[in-house]
This record gives C-alpha cells, structure tokens and sequence, in this order.
C-alpha cells in the first residue's frame, strides 16, 4: 500500500493547517500541549505529542496507537536478507505503523541539523557526492559502523529529540513509535533520519578528528571515510578507534581499510583517481556487457528490467558528476540547531559496553577527546 504523497508531505496529515488540525483534537487535550503542537509546527517538526494527537492525525482510533506503543513486536514482520556471505535481519513495520513512520520521516529528514560531511539520507544529496569529497586524494581511511541502526538505543533517540524541540513525553512518543526492542530498527522509514540526528555530536567529533589531521571525511550511513594527500596519520587510526570504545556503536574489523598511498582509492562504491571519480572498471565491463545483451535480446534477456536499472544507476553518476564538476557539493538549509543541552549518550545508554572504571558519560569522553586535539 502506498499512502497519497501529499498525506505524507502534510506536516498535519489529514489537515491542512495547524488550526484546522488544534480544532479537531477533543476536549481532553489540554491548551499547554495544543501550544507544544503549534511550536512543533512552526519548526517544520512532525507535531506528535499525545496518542491523542497521533490517532487524529492519521484518522483512527486512539486504541491502535496505543497498541503500536505497548506492543511493537506486533506490527513489525522479520525477515532476514541474503546478499552473498552476508545476512542482514530486517525488522520491517507493517502498513498503519509504517504509514506514520514514513510520515515522521519525511519531514524530520528536511529539518534536523547535520554536518556538512554527512551524506546518507539526506535530501539532495547521496554517496555520489560523498565519494566527489575525495578527489585528487592519495590516501583513504575507511571504517563501517556495525548494525548501525540496531545499536542506535531508544533513550538516546528520545533525548536527540529534545535537543531539536520536543518535549519529554513527546520525545519518548516519537522514540517509541520509531524503535522495536528499544532500537532503531532496520526496515523502519524514520531509522535514517533519526540515526543522523542521534549521531549528531559524534559527527562533531569526527569533523574535529579530520581538522586535527588535516583530513577530508564524509560520512554515509554507516559508512565513514577520511583521505587526505602526503603520508597517512597514523594517530587518526587511533583516535577513531579511542572515539567509538564507549559509545553504543562499534566498528566492524573486517570492513576497515587504507587504501594505498598510490594507485586509485575506492570510497562509497566509486574510484577516485586523482581528480576523476568514476564506477570501478568491473562494472564498467559489466555496463557494456549488459547494454550488448539488451541489444541483441532485447525484451528476451534474463532479467532485462535488473539490467536496465544497472544502465540507469551508471548514468545518474555521470549526470551528478557533471553537476558537482560544475556547481560543487550542495550545501542544504538546516533551519534547526541541536541545542547545547544535548547529551548524545549517557553511561546508562550503553552500560552494555562499559565498565566500571569507564568515563561516567560518553559525552564526557568526546569532550575531553576534542579538548585534547584542540
């Protein structure tokens, strides 16, 4: 089921205006949240701040949300996918559930603050221009956060809500229509923004960690990556690996890599050779593989629509490129900003991951981590 684009692009759903929306809640909805929904509107934030407001929102009973909230397991189906050696556990929601994620997402992904080195799953931009950030590079550093979305905690989610504007149960409400087994789940459409915004001041390290060693980074997903020319840093290796030791987010060993000093350096699925990025020569010998089939088979090719979406995928690479050649990474407008409040992690978020002679807070931590390198 695909929902009407412009429910989803409705900051109130079913309505059309913050009034229109104020108007139809009942009586029991008090004038301090009606006010809470009306600041949340003006901030082009999702105005979720009762199950109350949620089941006006999407037209149902308040019974189903709170179904949604007590029991999450529920509306979620698990699946695992396979892609060569690797299987990936999919939690994915069902359609009511999914509907209201979807919603949130959308406009939580144009609004919530990010750093210029972030790519994934931000509107306007993708791992094209992630990968043009590393042009004439010599070097390249590159390290996957394991389970991204799956060791994001639910706590850290609702206290990243509040750094943008939401209030605590209104947080908590957000957080808990967005995460399953008190995660992020994988499969749900608000995971990407809400991983973005959550990792937020780890960004902010990172960014410090590549000024530090005169670095370019980018960040996709779960996907990191610094490059610079000369000799590699060595430090940067354990500054990085010091940066993830107490949070809730590991790397993975077996995906972190340096790329040599000589000879091209693949970032984000493309080559970077000198000042030319591209898609890697196999490919490229695939590309031509498939168009000769398609040519000579025609619509009697295995799979002829998988071969076309691999001609395709190569030509909106040359497009953008061509687009970032001339104009450059595009920067987009955030109008929020995370307030100075914000604790990314507290010690009870990941006390999975501490000790008792840890740091009493992993914000402690980054701060004393970027003091050092300042």
């Amino acid at each position: 089921m695909r929902p009407p684009q412009h429910l989803i692009e409705s900051l109130w759903f079913l309505f059309g205006s913050d009034d229109e929306f104020r108007n139809a809640l009942s009586v029991a909805v008090d004038e301090e949240e009606r006010n809470h929904i009306t600041f949340l509107s003006s901030r082009g934030l999702p105005p979720v701040t009762s199950i109350e407001a949620v089941a006006t929102l999407i037209g149902v009973n308040s019974g189903i949300v709170w179904s949604f909230i007590l029991r999450p397991e529920r509306y979620y189906r698990k699946f695992v996918l396979e892609s060569g050696r690797k299987h990936r556990l999919i939690m994915a929601p069902r359609v009511g559930l999914k509907l209201i994620q979807k919603w949130m997402s959308f406009h939580l992904s144009r609004v919530i603050p990010i750093h210029p080195h972030v790519f994934g799953f931000v509107p306007g931009r993708s791992h094209i221009d992630a990968a043009f950030t590393h042009r004439s590079a010599e070097w390249a550093y590159s390290v996957d956060i394991t389970d991204f979305f799956q060791s994001t905690p639910r706590s850290l989610v609702a206290e990243a809500l509040q750094s943008i504007g939401y209030i605590g149960a209104s947080a908590d409400l957000v957080s808990r229509l967005s995460c399953v087994h008190e995660r992020l789940a994988q499969g749900a459409p608000s995971s990407p923004a809400l991983s973005n915004l959550v990792f937020y001041e780890m960004d902010a390290a990172l960014a410090t960690l590549a000024k530090h060693h005169n670095a370019e980074l980018s960040r996709f997903a779960d996907d990191i990556v610094f490059s610079g020319k000369g000799h590699f840093p060595a430090q940067l290796k354990e500054d990085v690996h010091a940066l993830f030791e107490l949070g809730p987010w590991a790397l993975a060993p077996q995906k972190e890599r340096l790329e040599p000093i000589k000879g091209r350096i693949k970032v984000h699925g493309l080559i970077v050779n000198g000042a030319r990025v591209r898609t890697t020569k196999g490919y490229r010998n695939k590309l031509r593989a498939y168009k000769h089939i398609l040519e000579t088979r025609g619509a009697l090719a295995e799979n002829p629509i998988q071969l076309r979406g691999h001609i395709g995928y190569a030509s909106q690479v040359e497009r953008r490129l061509h687009y970032l050649y001339a104009e450059g990474i595009p920067v987009p407008d955030r109008p929020l900003q995370v307030s100075v409040s914000m604790a990314v992690a507290r010690s009870a978020a990941h006390q999975d991951r501490s000790s008792d002679d840890s740091p009493t807070s992993f914000r402690t931590f980054i701060n004393h981590l970027l003091a050092r390198l300042r």
